[in-house]
């Protein structure tokens, strides 16, 4: 007996949650778009957020501190996990540290990770050309395929 024998695995979907209306708008498009598709919902801490210096990186976070960036992490995955829930979705979670757009990217690559659906905030004129736009330099630096939903 001969054949054709096909193994298809569920396209890995990551979509970058901060529980902001551009990111619940792209979770959205990704149940929509790939609603047969593994989706990893991921949530960077920005430690650029944390006005630390350099020098203080050995003690990054208070106890307070540490405890606020702890919550607000928890309170995004479970608005992720509920609006998931409202869709009938199950989703996978993660949380990663750094600077967002490097951590997105390289979660892509080592995570075999084959499409990222994530929102834009609009950045426009000089704030863009100086920031940059996390999308924007995701988009450029991806290894695969991004849906920037606005």
């Amino acid at each position: 007996m001969t054949g054709v024998i096909v193994c298809t695995m569920p396209l890995q979907i990551l979509v970058p949650f901060d529980n902001s209306e551009p990111a619940r708008e792209a979770l959205e498009y990704a149940f929509e778009l790939f609603s047969d598709a593994e989706i990893t919902v991921l949530t960077v801490v920005d430690l650029s957020d944390v006005h630390h210096t350099p020098e203080a990186l050995g003690e990054l976070f208070t106890e307070e501190e540490a405890e606020g960036v702890r919550a607000e992490v928890k309170d995004q995955l479970e608005a992720a996990e509920e609006f998931s829930e409202e869709h009938g979705i199950t989703i996978q979670t993660a949380t990663r540290v750094g600077a967002p757009s490097k951590v997105i990217v390289e979660y892509a690559q080592t995570e075999d990770v084959d499409h990222i659906v994530m929102g834009s905030h609009g950045r426009s004129g000089v704030t863009r050309i100086l920031l940059g736009s996390v999308a924007e330099v995701v988009v450029r630096r991806s290894p695969v395929p991004v849906t920037v939903v606005r």
